[in-house]
């Protein structure tokens, strides 16, 4: 199928993962922890065994989403990304990668699955994998790619995979070799909700006492739309946009109470020792 033409496996130092090309023009999507930190050298090892040289880019430590280019200029083969949105619980999919490291004789293994679950920034699947497969990409069955193999587990039911949302979300920030950390966002600015991922969109659970989004009165079951214009559909997408600002900052907020549609104005605190 032409999905494996794009399957590749990512080798760097003593470990070895799996990749899928998304462009013409070589950008490899792999897992983060795959990829690591910017500006490296990896070796892309093409489904005929061939041998190729790709730099990291950026990528995001929260939802394990990693991205490399391939140095060498050429048209490569590729496959299409599926829209934002697009996949939801329940649809049939299939994974493919390099369980137990590149095998040229054996070839990609393909697994078939659905999706159980979608939300944080992570995509479960109960598609069987294995080490090797970590960076592989998760098709729909239009031979899209849906998500990329993120955490492997011994249970067949708890295999995450970071969504392609992840990618769509950052690409021009990975693509500028920029990381997403955990500890660079707990730098910035605190605005104190906890929050879940509904169809409607990012609602509102809790609102820590005292904290800028009590102050500024954001209540529970308040569905935040935007901060600053920016859209917010995603609690990563909550925790980039709040943590790249500072405390002290004022953001816009914008909000959906029941039928009423609110903007509310505030100053991002100080996360809380």
């Amino acid at each position: 199928s032409k999905s494996k033409t794009a399957v590749v496996a990512v080798q760097s130092g003593g470990g070895a993962g799996s990749g899928v090309i998304v462009s013409k023009d070589g950008l490899v999507l792999t897992a983060g922890h795959v990829s690591g930190r910017p500006g490296r050298n990896v070796t892309i090892v093409l489904p005929d065994g061939r041998k190729v040289t790709a730099v990291t880019m950026g990528g995001s430590e929260i939802s394990d989403s990693g991205m490399c280019k391939i140095k060498e200029e050429g048209e490569w083969p590729f496959v299409p990304m599926a829209d934002k949105g697009e996949t939801k619980v329940g649809d049939w999919c299939f994974a493919l990668g390099h369980p137990g490291g590149f095998m040229e004789k054996r070839g990609i293994v393909t697994r078939i699955g659905r999706v159980i679950n979608k939300r944080d920034a992570t995509l479960r699947t109960d598609c069987r994998l294995l080490g090797g497969d970590s960076g592989g990409p998760l098709f729909n069955l239009d031979g899209e790619v849906i998500g990329i193999h993120s955490r492997i587990a011994m249970a067949d039911d708890a295999n995450f995979h970071a969504p392609i949302e992840s990618y769509i979300e950052h690409w021009d920030l990975f693509q500028e070799g920029k990381m997403i950390s955990r500890k660079d966002l707990q730098k910035g600015g605190f605005l104190g909700v906890g929050s879940e991922e509904t169809d409607e969109g990012l609602k509102i659970l809790r609102v820590v006492r005292g904290s800028a989004a009590d102050k500024g009165g954001i209540l529970v079951d308040d569905i935040v739309t935007a901060i600053d214009g920016e859209p917010i559909d995603s609690r990563e997408e909550l925790s980039i946009v709040v943590g790249s600002k500072a405390a002290g900052d004022e953001v816009v907020v914008d909000l959906q109470r029941g039928d009423k549609e609110l903007t509310i104005s505030l100053e991002l605190g100080k996360r809380p020792e």
